[in-house]
């Protein structure tokens, strides 16, 4: 036999850490202690009894923390506060004695919790407690409501398990109603999370700015930055422009304005992706390189294919682009390449010397470009993010001493060289590779696939580019071939699935997309034929017709195909009710009692020769079925009450 006390208890409780776990991470020390302490203190009163605390002294208690946190309050902090509050008040009720009413206090305080969590982040792991604590829920309530009635009552293990299966059955009825309303009812633009807890933190990986030389190693950040919907690509397509570079001041590369304007020739864009970008502090979209037409998101876009969003939004956003990989950006129009050949004053001399020296090595663009590849590839140089050069000379230690460095390094002194040669040169940065996802069909771009390469301008052409990290002697690091997956990285791969189709599913379905469903809807119906239709799907409904109306008759067969002992007893009922107003509840009353009741001769020769039959466990005869169906058809009202 189990307690019903018991059992609401440990329900309770599970509810209880059904909203609080995915809050727990983002709450402060107090309050998490305050919880913890509160589950201790409770689970030593289930054990050693409870404590006899006051509900006036704990709810006085909550008042000086309420105040606390009311002064904490802001518009920059909304969120914090709020949910301290909670987690306190909840922590205070895992104190108290555990009435009806504190039961379900406390259910509503975890729930309130749960949803305070998708304030900050709202991952399939939401939707899992959400799940776990809507199917604890209504069991939950059903033993309340015998914990009400009586709290000393017990059950036995058949009890429980049909109290769980008709608690199970009312989540499970609601599911349809649950798909039916997700599609239609309306969302915000921005998901309400990342506008209450403000925008995320910038990434670290790309970088507005290339300055090699300020540190001598490179922490690997592997943050996600977006999704690339897309075929499989090879390893030398798979550059993602986000930002270009044409001013070096000595020590670093920006981007900054300038004069003029460049056409690029109309291309066919052969690529098409789909990109997912997270929230982040990215202001460019990320393209495959190089950028034909983006459509979906309001942008700005600049001459040399820079994409830059027209409004910041913490939250993530979706696009679709055309690309051409080939690696060439063709131009149509003069433009003036002075700025792309500037240098300052203080280029190192051998740095200086060495450009004159490749210069020499060819009357053109071509040529020249030919003798620096060569240069790079046969000068030993190695690319590594460990044991970098520094200083205000580490771009001449990196070509004469060291050797060594990693994408900032080769292409800064590419592009330098390449201008003090007469070579227009700027630098892109933006993500190099991608791993691609079969299940999903995508490529994960993370920071630490940051990188930077240089296009020089060759004269009839156009921009190409020219990655000098290529030429190192370990650039298998970039471009090895594709290595087997352990079992792990499987398991993170269909783990990092779920999260992307999760978002694309959930978290990204706002009213664009609601919207573009509508159209999408109405285009179908416009396009529907109806006659063509209906003759190919005729010989479907043929089969399907008389399946559904033998589905019918089947589960209608008490009612339609009844023994003639239940129908000529239905029959009895419905006259006594319009002759007699006796309205018959069937198994309540028996029929020699109705006979009674009702004062009628018929109705008593009726129940006497139905009950001979029947209370004798023997079928009616024809004579009988004939005469029990004559005096059905007669009145039953008692004035009429002859034969």
């Amino acid at each position: 036999m189990l307690a019903i006390s018991s059992l609401s208890w440990w329900f309770t409780h599970a509810i209880v850490l059904c909203g609080m776990i995915p809050l727990f991470p983002w709450i402060d020390t107090a309050p998490r202690i305050a919880i913890v302490c509160g589950f201790l203190a409770s689970f030593w009163q289930q054990r050693r009894g409870a404590w006899n605390l006051p509900d006036w002294l704990l709810n006085s208690a909550i008042v000086p923390v309420f105040l606390v946190y009311l002064f904490q309050y802001s518009s920059r902090n909304a969120v914090q506060p709020v949910v301290s509050a909670l987690t306190f008040m909840l922590a205070l009720r895992l104190l108290s004695k555990k009435s009806v009413r504190h039961h379900l206090q406390m259910h509503a305080l975890a729930l309130f919790c749960l949803a305070s969590s998708s304030l900050f982040d709202l991952s399939p792991t939401f939707m899992l407690f959400l799940t776990i604590l809507l199917f604890l829920e209504a069991p939950a309530l059903v033993l309340l409501t015998y914990y009400a009635a009586d709290s000393l009552i017990t059950l036995t293990r058949n009890e429980l398990r049909m109290v769980l299966t008709a608690g199970t059955a009312l989540p499970l009825l609601s599911l349809p109603l649950l798909l039916l309303f997700f599609p239609i009812l309306p969302r915000t633009q921005m998901p309400l999370w990342h506008f209450m807890s403000g925008s995320a933190a910038s990434s670290t990986g790309f970088s507005e700015k290339v300055e090699p030389g300020v540190a001598a190693q490179q922490l690997t950040v592997r943050e996600r930055v977006f999704r690339a919907e897309t075929g499989k690509l090879p390893p030398q397509q798979r550059y993602w422009r986000v930002t270009v570079f044409n001013s070096f001041d000595g020590t670093r590369w920006q981007r900054t304005p300038l004069k003029g304007s460049e056409k690029s020739l109309d291309r066919q864009g052969t690529v098409a992706q789909t990109i997912y970008l997270e929230p982040g502090g990215l202001r460019y979209l990320p393209l495959l390189d190089a950028p034909v037409t983006v459509s979906g998101i309001p942008f700005q876009r600049s001459a040399d294919l820079v994409y830059e969003r027209s409004r910041r939004s913490a939250a993530r956003i979706v696009y679709r682009a055309l690309s051409d990989s080939t690696g060439s950006i063709p131009i149509v129009n003069r433009i003036d390449t002075r700025p792309y050949l500037e240098l300052p004053d203080t280029i190192a001399p051998r740095i200086s010397q060495l450009s004159r020296q490749i210069r020499l090595q060819g009357s053109d663009v071509a040529e020249r470009v030919t003798a620096l590849e060569t240069f790079l590839r046969n000068g030993g140089y190695r690319y590594s993010q460990q044991g970098m050069p520094t200083g205000v000379d580490a771009l001449e230690q990196f070509l004469f001493e060291s050797k060594q460095g990693n994408c900032e390094f080769f292409a800064s002194a590419c592009a330098l060289l390449m201008r003090g040669s007469g070579i227009p040169a700027r630098l892109v940065g933006g993500y190099l590779g991608g791993e691609y996802n079969e299940l999903g069909g995508y490529y994960l771009v993370s920071e630490e696939m940051a990188h930077v390469w240089v296009e020089f301008w060759l004269p009839g052409t156009g921009w190409r580019r020219l990655d000098p990290s290529s030429f190192a002697n370990n650039a298998d690091q970039l471009w090895g071939a594709e290595r087997r997956t352990t079992l792990l990285q499987r398991l993170r791969l269909l783990a990092d699935a779920s999260d992307y189709y999760w978002n694309r599913a959930v978290v990204s379905y706002d009213l664009e997309r609601q919207v573009q469903a509508a159209h999408s809807i109405g285009k179908q119906l416009q396009r529907f034929e109806f006659s063509g239709n209906l003759r190919r799907m005729l010989p479907y409904l043929l089969l399907f017709i008389p399946a559904v109306l033998g589905w019918f008759l089947w589960k209608r067969r008490s009612i339609l195909f009844a023994a003639r002992e239940t129908r000529i007893l239905r029959r009895f009922y419905r006259r006594l009710e319009e002759d007699c107003g006796i309205h018959v509840e069937p198994g309540k009353v028996g029929i020699f009692e109705l006979a009674e009741l009702s004062g009628s001769r018929p109705a008593e020769e009726f129940a006497q020769l139905y009950g001979t039959a029947i209370y004798h466990d023997r079928r009616l005869t024809d004579e009988e079925y004939t005469r029990l169906q004559e005096l059905c058809g007669r009145s039953f009202k008692s004035s009429g009450n002859s034969f």
